[in-house]
């Protein structure tokens, strides 16, 4: 072999393993080792902390509409008064496309993780007011679908937002065992987002519970004419480029999703 050939060999080495250092913003450091890959579960390295979100998509009767959200809105107070009914409602958005219309999407978030889980469902079987509410708005739903998932330590907690914002929510269906190197790559993706605004990342999530090996990435936009603009602007960074190429490979299936604050939502 010539000593142009090994040359090569030996920059392209070089050159694979420095992007696989990858970093976070929140400290200059591996973002897990790859001993505690082969030890530890993902809700383990990779999320926040305990706390557990729950995600739940309501499909409606599109002349029920209207009924549906007076319904939701009751419920939503009603599970508010009673202090051990522990899921804190975080967002309710509807679809606007990319989806079946007359749908609800709501995001929920249980701070002591499956402690309060178990506390919430012991709570609503005890609950008379809350059980024949829930009841009674059952009608108008055609079909309701409900996962759990964990929120990854390199984005930011989802929190309360004003004005009339778009949210973007795109899903991943994962190959099973590329969790980790998906991770890695965001580490490093999502600041690249953020430079461009860091009011665009709004919750990264990965499910516990429902279809596994799935990712949910929700972005903030002041409006679609936002969203474009801040996608575009990412590719300034030369970086991006890397994360987009190293992640697509690990991809089986992908969508994305527009929605809007419902009234009641806490965040706009």
């Amino acid at each position: 072999m010539s000593s142009l050939t090994l040359k090569s060999l030996f920059k392209s080495s070089l050159t694979v393993a420095s992007r696989s250092l990858t970093t976070t913003s929140h400290n200059n450091a591996w973002f897990f080792s790859k001993d505690k890959e082969k030890s530890s579960g993902h809700s383990t390295l990779l999320s926040k902390d305990q706390s557990v979100y729950e995600m739940v998509t309501d499909t409606v009767i599109p002349k029920e509409w209207d009924s549906y959200l007076q319904h939701k809105k009751k419920l939503v107070e009603c599970a508010s008064n009673n202090a051990d009914i522990r899921g804190q409602l975080v967002g309710s958005w509807t679809i606007v496309t990319g989806d079946a219309a007359f749908k609800a999407f709501h995001l929920y978030k249980y701070e002591q993780g499956w402690t309060d889980i178990d506390t919430t469902r012991a709570a609503i079987k005890q609950d008379s007011d809350y059980q024949a509410l829930y009841t009674a708005g059952l009608p108008v739903i055609r079909e309701q679908f409900t996962e759990l998932t964990k929120a990854f330590s390199f984005w930011p907690s989802p929190d309360q937002r004003e004005g009339g914002n778009v949210y973007d929510i795109r899903s991943y269906s994962l190959r099973p065992g590329s969790m980790y190197d998906w991770s890695m790559n965001w580490s490093r993706g999502i600041q690249y987002r953020s430079a461009v605004r860091l009011d665009v990342p709004y919750a990264g999530l990965f499910t516990q519970l429902g279809q596994l090996h799935t990712i949910y990435h929700i972005w903030c936009y002041k409006s679609m004419a936002d969203r474009k603009a801040c996608r575009e602007a990412t590719w300034h960074s030369p970086e991006w480029n890397d994360v987009v190429a190293n992640t697509v490979p690990l991809v089986k299936t992908m969508k994305t999703r527009i929605l809007e604050p419902l009234d009641f939502s806490p965040t706009q």
